[in-house]
């Protein structure tokens, strides 16, 4: 078998196989390597690569979309455990140790997140051909090295190689991982988590007594002689009638609101202070519904009356940070000081 001069070297090392191969063994190797899915798009790739004498970047778009589930169709373990261990730590690196460095945590953590994303796809997406040709490349000599013939080195390959059966078994998996995720995210939103009583502030209201005055001494008839006269009769003595006393109208209590608690030694957090009492009262709200111990305070300023919303008190600085941390969750600001 006469073949031309330019033979890759991973058939040279194939016991009884002479420099002069056909170029078609080298074809039918990677065609072994890969198996029958998208085999097309692969070969051209691999061969521009060993034209070039390396593997450059080169679009895959399969890789970049499902990168996991490509990798794992394509048998390459060890760069998918490198991609999941640099997303994760990514990850984890913006919402642990970013928080406490970033002013506005909230933009920045999406900022990064999305930064985090694109790199995700874009970098499988240009070199995961690359990636999988060095590893055919791997798996060619290998099997060249342990075979006798190269139709036993192809046999070998195919063997090992990732088929439609691997495919359909993975898209079963992710079918299923689809369902159950949908099926939880129903689940929780049916479920409405019962909301923690709480104990509804008491404002003491003193109660509006009228005045009973005392009714005026009903003044004894004087024994006063009564001039006799035939044509006049006296007239009878009668009890004065006292004037009505006026009631005041009762007020009406004033509606229930948070009052503010009686000082303790303790940490409390300042949340605001507003212009607009309607203003205090929608955060005041929000903070309630949140399970928050808020109260306000009306005080007195250059500008006019303003009212304050708190949150506490708090025995210790943890409990207080721990509550800092939920209100700055909701998209308030949260100051702790010591009450």
């Amino acid at each position: 078998m006469t073949t031309p001069p330019d033979q890759p070297s991973i058939l040279g090392s194939l016991p009884g196989a002479v420099h002069n191969a056909s170029e078609s063994a080298t074809t039918a190797l990677y065609r072994a390597a890969l198996g029958p899915v998208n085999i097309h798009r692969y070969l051209p790739v691999f061969v521009r690569f060993d034209e070039d004498g390396r593997a450059g970047p080169s679009w895959n778009w399969a890789a970049a979309l499902l990168t996991l589930n490509w990798l794992v169709f394509r048998q390459l373990w060890g760069t998918a455990l490198v991609y999941v261990a640099a997303v994760e730590g990514l990850v984890v690196l913006v919402l642990g140790l970013g928080r406490g460095w970033l002013a506005r945590p909230s933009l920045a953590e999406w900022g990064f997140l999305g930064a985090i994303c694109v790199l995700s796809c874009l970098v499988p997406g240009l070199y995961g051909n690359a990636w999988l040709h060095a590893d055919a490349r791997r798996r060619m000599t290998r099997a060249v090295r342990e075979a006798k013939t190269v139709r036993e080195a192809c046999a070998a390959l195919a063997r090992r190689a990732s088929g439609r059966r691997r495919l359909l078994g993975l898209v079963v998996i992710n079918g299923v991982l689809v369902i159950a995720a949908v099926s939880t995210c129903w689940s929780l939103s049916r479920w409405v988590p019962d909301r923690p009583l709480q104990a509804e502030p008491i404002v003491l209201v003193p109660e509006v007594v009228a005045p009973v005055e005392p009714s005026p001494a009903v003044p004894q008839a004087a024994a006063t002689p009564v001039p006799e006269s035939p044509s006049v009769p006296a007239e009878p003595a009668t009890d004065p009638v006292p004037e009505p006393v006026p009631v005041p109208a009762l007020v009406p209590p004033p509606e229930p609101a948070a009052v503010e608690p009686a000082r303790t030694a303790g940490f409390a957090i300042n949340v605001g202070l507003f212009a607009d009492a309607g203003n205090a009262d929608r955060v005041l709200t929000r903070l309630l519904d949140a399970g928050l111990p808020a109260y306000i305070q009306v005080v007195d300023s250059p500008n006019g009356q303003r009212t304050r919303v708190r949150v506490g008190p708090f025995a210790s600085r943890a409990l207080a940070d721990s509550a800092a941390a939920r209100i700055r969750a909701l998209g308030l600001d949260a100051v702790v000081f010591r009450s």
